[in-house]
């Protein structure tokens, strides 16, 4: 159950997790995360010596937690208050570098990755 003062991309999680019938271990194995970090991603924080401490998520995990429950990673991204603002000249050279260095397998995986990230940003724009 999604409270009023949860991180607002932790009610997203939550909301998607939810909807899709799917526990918070099942949700965390689809996504390639650990239960534990599904956990505080849900919540939005990490509790160490009784403290509740904000979490730092990195895109890269509000992405693949997103991926994991069908939820827009565009989605996720605002909620975060993370902007996806045009990449440096030099990024296509780096993203064809680092699949390169995959094996192919991945290759096709990243592939399939970044043309979810192209439909999602189209997504984004014509809303």
């Amino acid at each position: 159950m999604t409270t009023h003062d949860q991180w607002l991309p932790g009610q997203l999680l939550q909301q998607a997790r939810e909807h899709s019938g799917l526990s918070k271990a099942e949700a965390a194995r689809r996504s390639g995360l650990s239960e534990s970090w599904w956990r505080r991603l849900e919540t939005g924080v990490n509790i160490r010596d009784g403290k509740r401490i904000p979490i730092s998520a990195s895109p890269e995990a509000l992405a693949k937690a997103a991926q994991g429950v069908g939820l827009p990673i565009n989605r996720i991204f605002e909620a975060a208050d993370i902007t996806t603002a045009p990449a440096p000249e030099d990024c296509h050279a780096e993203i064809v570098a680092e699949a390169q260095r995959l094996p192919p397998h991945l290759q096709r995986e990243a592939l399939a990755f970044i043309r979810g990230l192209s439909i999602a940003s189209r997504q984004a724009e014509e809303s």
